[in-house]
């Protein structure tokens, strides 16, 4: 669990620059307030080249004043998120991460029934709680790792572990959080799509800026030498604006640039702070290599977007065609971009793997008890804990064969199978897991925990436990798997449950899987090839009591009458 010393420093330094903000603001307020008297004074009065002067000198300071400051209102923006991100921690150690977004529920697959059952996706879930990426691909690419993952080596799960031990990687998490702030929803393949298309100009666009820069430098000399002044050159501004409207039209003009330009900014600054953390692990120097590498083509694409969102301005648009024939040198700049494309890609990329290893660094960041999973061809769990359970209590299991479990009512077996499930799917990611050791393999996890009834389908709760179970008979035949099933067939009458269920237990045993079937039957408790474990509970002056501690053997206890009773629905 990293701990969070720098709170009390990032307060102090948020006051410092506000200070320093406060007096910027002053600053930029006076100047342009005289850039509108001097403006006004050139229109108003005769003073033609002294007022434009003053006007352009102060235009120039104001500009020049904003880029000298604007580093501080970024700085401040940064320090605000950071603080953010450690009450952000804090919850998630008090378990309090209900709030937080998103929770991957876009992402969810409802035939991929252990996303539900095991509250991967959607609310309260475990997405929920370890997401820390912002961009879209970041998010797309965790929803895919926990629920479909793409097989990671053992470099990526190190990499995961030390940035779990690394406070200084909040401050990337903050950068993320500019994302969220002013580029949400930024889909990056609308970004990369539009920037592939090239912008065409037809040749009579330049012969028209040809013939308009030749008259107007004509009509300028012919002034001068008569000593007019050239106030009606003023009329070649809106012409210029006109023929460069009507002769380019793109696509890219009416793309929403100022949303992708604050995307790129972001992913600017979140460059800088993954070139400056020094981590010593060699995937993470991967990554920071091809960032380093492509760098500058991302300032370049930057750059290119935050000038078409300037032109969005309509003033800006029409004093830039009206003298400089904006569009144009926008134009042509772009169409020399799209050689860069594919240096972006690898960036955004490289991007969105370090947001997968930062939101699967959660589980160390915040939680005392962690481990890297061994890779071994076995399931063994010690000491391992559900980590969206408050005070969880912790529990160790050795898989070699399946295991039929009994329990009272509350005992804890399907939080303890949840436990089981949450883990594996961590491992499968390629991160670390809630326990003090776990050896195991890529298992796939099938489940069947949730299995209600669907009445607006017309499937009854029966019915629905045999899709699943025709779900899992089908992946474990030739594959690797983890089988969780709680209550098996508790929607039918107990003489086909206990028939059904043996004939589950002996297809699951043959097939040579791991698997784990709670049940109230004990007749299952005799099913060959199985072993017995269990849940109980004490009472104690007529209070009932669990240690939610799994042992050995069946039970030989139950609670249902006694609670019945304590609860009054039955006379004692």
């Amino acid at each position: 669990m990293i701990e969070l010393k720098k709170r009390k420093e990032i307060e102090e330094d948020i006051l410092r620059i506000t200070k320093k903000i406060k007096l910027f603001s002053l600053v930029r307020f006076c100047l342009f307030a005289c850039i509108v008297v001097f403006v006004l004074c050139f229109i108003c009065l005769d003073r033609f080249a002294l007022d434009l002067t003053l006007s352009l000198v102060f235009i120039l300071l104001f500009i020049l004043f904003i880029l000298f400051t604007n580093p501080y209102y970024h700085e401040l923006k940064l320090k605000k998120n950071l603080e953010y991100i450690y009450k952000k921690h804090e919850n998630r150690r008090n378990l309090s991460y209900q709030s937080f977004t998103p929770d991957g529920r876009e992402h969810i697959n409802y035939i991929d029934y252990k996303s539900l059952d095991l509250d991967i996706l959607g609310s309260r879930s475990l997405f929920q709680y370890l997401c820390v990426a912002k961009s879209k691909e970041g998010r797309a690419k965790l929803a895919r790792q926990l629920s479909n993952p793409v097989k990671k080596d053992s470099s990526f799960r190190r990499c995961v572990s030390a940035l779990a031990l690394e406070e200084n990687a909040l401050q990337l998490e903050a950068s993320l959080q500019l994302m969220d702030a002013d580029a949400k929803d930024c889909d990056q393949t609308e970004m990369l799509s539009i920037a592939k298309k090239k912008i065409i100009i037809p040749w009579y666009g330049y012969a028209l800026m040809g013939l308009s820069y030749t008259l107007l430098i004509l009509l300028l000399v012919f002034f001068l030498k008569l000593n007019i002044t050239p106030y009606y050159l003023i009329f070649f501004i809106p012409l210029n604006f006109i023929i460069t409207k009507k002769c380019i039209r793109s696509e890219v003009f009416s793309f929403p640039a100022t949303k992708y330009a604050n995307l790129l900014t972001a992913y600017k600054r979140l460059a800088k702070d993954i070139l400056a953390l020094e981590l010593d692990d060699p995937y993470f120097k991967e990554l920071q290599a091809i960032i380093q590498n492509e760098y500058s083509a991302l300032v370049r694409f930057s750059h290119m977007f935050e000038m078409l969102s300037y032109r969005k301005n309509l003033l800006l648009s029409i004093v830039g065609n009206g003298i400089f024939y904006l569009d144009y040198i926008l134009s042509l700049r772009y169409n020399s971009f799209i050689r860069h494309i594919s240096s972006i890609e690898a960036c955004l990329d490289a991007f969105s793997e370090i947001e997968l290893m930062l939101s699967l660094a959660i589980i160390g960041m915040d939680n005392e008890v962690y481990t890297i999973p061994k890779e071994e061809d076995t399931f063994e769990i010690v000491d391992g804990y559900h980590p969206l359970i408050k005070n969880c209590v912790p529990n160790s299991l050795s898989l070699s064969q399946g295991i039929i479990l009994t329990g009272s009512n509350m005992s804890g077996k399907t939080t303890f199978m949840r436990m089981l499930g949450l883990n594996q799917i961590l491992a499968n990611a390629g991160g670390i897991v809630c326990a003090k050791s776990f050896s195991t393999s890529s298992y796939d996890v099938l489940t069947s925990l949730r299995a209600n009834d669907m009445l607006q389908e017309g499937i009854s709760t029966f019915y629905a436990e045999i899709n699943r179970m025709k779900k899992i008979m089908e992946e474990s035949k030739n594959k690797k798997t983890l089988v969780l099933i709680d209550e098996i067939f508790k929607g039918t009458n107990a003489k086909d449950r206990i028939y059904a269920a043996k004939e589950i237990i002996r297809k699951l045993s043959s097939y040579g899987v791991y698997f784990l079937i709670t049940t109230h039957d004990f007749e299952l408790c005799e099913a060959d090839g199985i072993l017995n474990y269990h849940f109980d509970e004490e009472y104690i002056e007529e209070k009932i009591s669990f240690d939610y501690k799994i042992k050995e053997g069946k039970c030989n206890k139950t609670n249902a009458i006694y609670l019945l009773k304590l609860s009054g629905v039955l006379d004692k």
